[in-house]
């Protein structure tokens, strides 16, 4: 079971590599030339442009990085750094204040914890700009005994969680990236109160749950 769930997993990995990175290479190639034209024409939106096309180059190197099975280059300055970084372009992309409150202490996971853990906030951010209509944002980590606890809380419009199919990629993704943190995902929200997303997880997985992965 493990064997194939390791199968599929590397199947999925090259086909997002072959087939997102392809189509990102053709928008990359599409910017280029509208750079030079805009540099031309319309030089006050060279600097957007110039910003897309980091954006996707970015993307270009995170696929290559995830079709490999290793950590996106800021994650590889580790998670700290990594979080600061997706904030700090989060905040410069989008009119939407974000704040990150860490522990004092450095936060220790294993390396494929740790990418999970950046994933639930990458996929709780996106999750606000295209949804939320929020002004403000906060993520917080912090320890609580053994375990730690990661927050991503909203002021947006929020939504009835009836109204969420129980099935959807965001949400189940989550929850998947939560099971291999070693706790639950939870979402909290209702129309008009924004959206509070919780991962309870322990600082240290057991000998027992490894072995289930």
């Amino acid at each position: 079971c493990l064997s194939a769930r390791a199968q599929e997993r590397r199947r999925i990995a090259r086909e997002l590599h072959d087939e997102l990175g392809q189509q990102l290479t053709a928008l990359l190639q599409g910017l280029g030339v509208l750079r030079i034209q805009l540099e031309r024409d319309r030089p006050e939106l060279a600097p957007l442009v110039r910003e897309l096309v980091s954006i996707s180059h970015s993307a270009i190197n995170a696929t290559r990085d995830i079709s490999a099975g290793i950590p996106s280059g800021s994650l590889r300055r580790g998670l700290a750094v990594a979080l600061h970084q997706l904030i700090e372009d989060f905040r410069r992309q989008n009119d939407i204040d974000c704040r990150l409150d860490l522990p004092v202490e450095e936060v220790k996971l294993e390396s494929h914890r740790a990418a999970h853990l950046y994933r639930i906030v990458q996929e709780s951010l996106t999750n606000v700009l295209r949804h939320a209509e929020a002004s403000r944002v906060a993520i917080i980590l912090e320890r609580r005994e053994n375990d730690y606890v990661l927050e991503i809380a909203d002021d947006g419009k929020g939504f009835a969680l009836n109204d969420t199919l129980p099935d959807s990629n965001g949400l189940s993704g989550m929850r998947e990236r939560g099971r291999q943190l070693g706790g639950p995902v939870i979402v909290f929200s209702h129309p008009g109160h924004g959206t509070i997303v919780q991962a309870i997880f322990p600082i240290t997985l057991s000998r027992k749950f490894k072995d289930t992965q």
